[in-house]
């Protein structure tokens, strides 16, 4: 009994420690600042937004001029919370950028040293987008085109009209409801989901997680998967796979065409 009392005091501890750490890391920020502007994309071709950490929601409105922003900033250190900004540029080329100090001695297990901005922005639903994100998920719901660049965390798309372009390094990617073609130039890791296409998918390279689409006008092309399964249903032109690495390939309901590699 003695021996087992000793055995389970410190793993008991070492999970109290934990679930307190993550407690206080899920509580209210110690410094936090809500940011509200505007920006004038009347006459803009493009809009492009450069996040940092921080989750991303980009929402289309009809008959907008102008782009909405909002965010709510959180820091661990008020000289933190006060050095952030949002920082704008009008012109045909439009352009919002999160800037954030730094951390320099990044993450504890407390959670003692952070900052982060969530920040949701409207624009006009005809406006073409230059999306680039470091960390934390990008939501994006009712826009035109749109190119995201994104380091990590998850990016869904919903219901938008024109060409989609993704290049990601880890996260999962969901697209739901798209008019127009989806690329996705690079996936490091996560799944893909994309249904109700109305165009062509080509998947470029993706490095592990599973692909699955559905509901596709167009084509379905994956050059190259390395891992995870791949699976393509109710596609009304050809679905090919050029290279496969590991994991099944499935397919149902297609119209064109059906490519895929011998496996080794």
């Amino acid at each position: 009994m003695t021996n087992t009392y000793r055995l389970w005091t410190p793993l008991l501890t070492g999970l109290l420690l934990f679930l307190l750490s993550a407690d206080a890391f899920a509580g209210p920020c110690k410094y936090d600042r809500d940011f509200d502007l505007t920006l004038d994309v009347s006459s803009s071709e493009t809009l492009s937004i450069l996040a940092a950490a921080g989750d991303l929601d980009v929402i289309g409105v009809s008959g907008l001029e102008e782009a909405v922003i909002s965010g709510k900033l959180c820091a661990s250190k008020e000289e933190w919370a006060q050095e952030a900004s949002i920082n704008t540029e009008p012109g045909k080329h439009a352009r919002i950028e999160v800037s954030l100090p730094s951390t320099d001695g990044g993450w504890s297990i407390m959670g003692s040293s952070y900052v982060w901005l969530d920040l949701r922005v409207e624009v006009p639903d005809d406006l073409a987008l230059e999306v680039k994100d470091s960390s934390g998920d990008v939501f994006v719901k009712n826009t035109a085109a749109v190119q995201i660049d994104d380091s990590s965390g998850d990016i869904e798309i919903d219901n938008a009209h024109g060409t989609v372009v993704i290049n990601d390094s880890s996260g999962d990617i969901e697209v739901d409801q798209l008019a127009g073609d989806l690329t996705i130039e690079s996936d490091s890791s996560g799944d893909i989901e994309a249904d109700g296409v109305d165009g062509n998918i080509l998947v470029e390279r993706d490095s592990s997680g599973d692909i699955d689409v559905m509901d596709v006008t167009g084509n379905v092309v994956v050059e190259r998967d390395s891992s995870g399964d791949i699976d393509a249903s109710d596609v009304g032109g050809d679905f090919r796979v050029l290279k496969d690495g590991s994991g099944g390939i499935r397919s149902r309901d297609i119209s064109g065409e059906i490519q895929i590699p011998d496996k080794d």
